[in-house]
């Protein structure tokens, strides 16, 4: 007789740029972080190199790190390579549920079926007479793609238990970290080059967008404009962001003080460098917003969550409020989950971008 247990795998996000890895385990009193990696890799992960800075080596020496409990993995991988799209469908009489999937998928596809890999993270029946009607959220990719991915992952010397979507993972981690309503809500995920947007409530996924937005456009214009360093750049954003916003706001025509006219043109001209490409990621709210509405007059969005490298842009959650009108929060999930090793994090807010990685770490896999 077999005995079946649950343990918790390392959860690997990998985007354009970076790779974010993180293991979990269960302390008795809630979850833990048992191993935290973080490695930036040069070229893409379709032509995976085992060279110095490639995605393999750099993968390999994650698998080094001692405090990383097997070698078993969920992964994500990079959301550009996917496609998401709402379906509706009604299950004919000689078919069930996944190969009305794959008919009414195929519309929306620019590859053959046949070469696809297809997931729906959202599913939920419809009231509609006698016929079964359902809504369906797709997240697509072409076989090929998934194939090389899996095969670079070994090449690195894991073991893939499962792909994940990223609006999987991170609904996983909200609802870890929150109490979950029945009204919509909005999550984002902001990352290096892409951005996850969806509006979801406790059983479904309305909309779902990855957008090719993210913090390397807003880091690449101060750089230019500022002539400063990436680095510098970064801190820039961490301390003043959108504070210029935000201050005028709470003050009103008053302004900064007079006495600190250096650092008024400062934050002014750091505002005015940031506002066109924010003013984009404004108008990707709205449409989904618009989306939904259209859709389900009734799912009023009631909150707006926002993960990831938003939290290196100070204010975003108050700018993104007063633009959208809707209660806005920035979410760095490593406040809510335990450390067991100060020395893991050397900035705490340096954990936001591990959230993607968290939820896929929080997928247990059987082990007999």
């Amino acid at each position: 007789m077999f005995n079946f247990g649950y343990t918790y795998p390392i959860g690997i996000d990998i985007d354009s740029h970076n790779i974010f890895a993180v293991q979990l385990k269960d302390t008795g009193d809630g979850l833990a972080i048992r191993g935290l990696a973080h490695a930036e890799y040069e070229g893409s992960v379709e032509k995976a190199s085992e060279t110095d800075g490639g995605v393999v080596s750099q993968l390999k020496a994650i698998t080094r790190n001692r405090a990383f409990r097997s070698k078993r993995v969920v992964v994500h991988l990079p959301s550009q390579y996917t496609l998401a799209f709402p379906i509706n469908f009604r299950v004919g009489d000689e078919e069930n549920v996944e190969e009305a999937i794959l008919r009414k998928s195929e519309k929306h596809l620019p590859f053959p079926v046949e070469e696809a890999m297809i997931d729906y993270p959202s599913l939920a029946s419809l009231a509609s007479g006698e016929a079964e009607e359902y809504k369906a959220t797709i997240i697509a990719t072409q076989r090929d793609y998934i194939e090389q991915s899996l095969l670079m992952l070994k090449q690195a010397g894991l073991t893939v238990e499962a792909v994940d979507a990223d609006i999987s993972s991170l609904m996983r981690l909200h609802r870890y970290l929150h109490k979950v309503h029945a009204y919509s809500i909005m999550l984002c995920h902001i990352g290096y080059t892409q951005t996850l947007i969806s509006i979801v409530t406790k059983d479904r996924i309305l909309v779902h967008r990855n957008i090719a937005w993210g913090i390397r456009i807003l880091l690449a214009k101060l750089q230019e404009n500022l002539e400063i360093s990436r680095h510098q750049a970064r801190a820039i954003l961490r301390d003043y962001g959108l504070l210029h916003k935000a201050e005028k706001d709470l003050n009103g025509d008053q302004g900064l003080k007079e006495d600190d006219v250096t650092r008024e043109s400062l934050v002014r001209t750091i505002f005015q460098i940031m506002t066109p490409y924010l003013e984009a990621l404004v108008y990707e709210f709205h449409n989904l917003i618009g989306y939904v509405i259209s859709e389900e007059p009734d799912a009023a969005v009631q909150e707006l969550c926002v993960y990831g490298q938003a939290n290196f842009i100070r204010d975003l959650d108050r700018y993104l409020e007063k633009t959208l009108n809707i209660p806005t929060r920035s979410v760095n999930p490593m406040t809510e989950i335990a450390l067991p090793e100060d020395n893991m994090l050397s900035d705490m807010s340096d954990g936001a971008s591990f959230g993607l990685a968290l939820g896929l770490a929080m997928r247990k896999v059987t082990w007999l």
